[in-house]
């Protein structure tokens, strides 16, 4: 197995600071990567802009006709692969690298769902699923996550949408099979390790499904389900897991399609109370991500509705699986709120510098890592 070419963003190699040492890196390296968000931002048009923010399906093992045309013509942010879009190992290799071909400048972010167990989309993962995991020593639990993520990176994937960071109550929790675990000490030790342990891989992670999804036993595929939880309580208690994810360093935080009525009358995923949960009180400063928005828990709402009120909670990247219209009408949407002053370009503009911070940033640690 070949693995796909990473290499790209030659400017971006940060290579000027190499020959620095201790703060002075990390500060020379700061400013270098702002100065290319900054650059690249500039360059996009509006639709380029509100492109990068929606993560979107392709059907099969290849890309047909239309989704190249597609990826090329309006260059989303990303392309998440689903089970029906894992072929042979070639087949997957040849797949991402077809989707860094759509747009070389600025390629699509190659996504993927690999927990383990119960969600693995791909076979031969050298790492367990996570209540296995969550038995193991922490140091364990950091050698196996970095061993995924490096046999993610071999196929071309640049996110995993994982670890799960939820705390399985009870055995009905739709979460037991996919947790660390019931105790929420435990789970948040085990994230954290997780965390710790892909921090140096060129696989980028995402604590899910904030603000938690273990309580209920409801599946937010086909339902909406409800977490009467106050905000005191989930700090000490659910909440733990995501709190250690963010000291941990985890650089995405996925939001689940939940409701927490003690928190806001919508469910998280486009809750402007749950982002500011998120933003203001744990100081998370990364990417927020929706889970998959076609889910049967959003069906109140159209799916320009959708887009529209995630787009207000403060949602950076539109994660689809299952889109309830094709997703160039939901990007056009998103583009004539914009031309029309309803959503100010600068609410995209703040999202689009986290997603480019994201992608050229772990784009300039490929290329030094080449």
């Amino acid at each position: 197995m070949q693995p796909v070419s990473r290499r790209g963003f030659g400017a971006l190699s940060f290579g000027g600071v190499l020959a620095l040492t201790g703060r002075r890196v990390a500060r020379a390296a700061d400013a270098e990567l702002d100065a290319a968000v900054a650059a690249v931002l500039a360059g996009l048009s509006l639709r380029d802009k509100v492109a990068q923010m929606f993560t979107v399906p392709v059907l099969d093992v290849a890309l047909s006709p239309e989704e190249s045309a597609f990826l090329s013509e309006y260059r989303p942010g990303g392309v998440l692969l689903v089970q029906n879009n894992i072929g042979s190992d070639d087949e997957v290799i040849a797949m991402n690298a077809a989707i860094i071909a759509s747009n070389p400048a600025l390629p699509p972010f190659r996504s993927v769902d690999q927990e383990g167990g119960i969600v693995a989309r791909l076979a031969g993962d050298p790492a367990p699923d996570a209540p296995a995991m969550g038995m193991l020593p922490d140091e364990d639990v950091s050698a196996l996550a970095h061993a995924r993520s490096e046999f993610l990176a071999g196929y071309g994937f640049d996110i995993n949408f994982a670890p799960v960071a939820d705390i399985a109550w009870m055995p009905e929790s739709f979460m037991t099979g996919r947790s660390f675990g019931s105790d929420p000490v435990l789970v948040a030790e085990k994230t954290a390790a997780y965390v710790e342990g892909v921090a140096d891989t060129l696989v980028l992670h995402c604590a899910k499904h904030f603000p938690g999804h273990g309580r209920p036993s409801t599946d937010s595929h086909e339902a909406l389900p409800t977490v009467d939880l106050d905000a005191a309580t989930w700090k000490e208690s659910d909440g733990l897991p995501f709190i250690a994810a963010i000291d941990a360093g985890v650089p995405m935080v996925m939001l689940g399609h939940l409701l927490y009525p003690q928190w806001d009358a919508l469910p998280a995923t486009i809750s402007p109370a749950t982002v500011a949960m998120l933003r203001d009180e744990l100081g998370f400063d990364g990417v927020i991500v929706s889970d998959d928005l076609g889910m049967g828990a959003l069906s109140a709402w159209t799916g320009t509705e959708v887009v529209d009120l995630a787009v207000a909670a403060g949602m950076d990247m539109l994660l689809y699986a299952m889109p309830p219209q094709p997703p160039a009408e939901l990007i056009d949407h998103l583009v004539a709120r914009v031309e029309s002053g309803e959503v100010p370009e600068t609410r995209i503009d703040d999202s689009v510098r986290r997603l480019l911070a994201m992608k050229l940033g772990n784009a300039a640690r490929a290329a030094n890592a080449g």
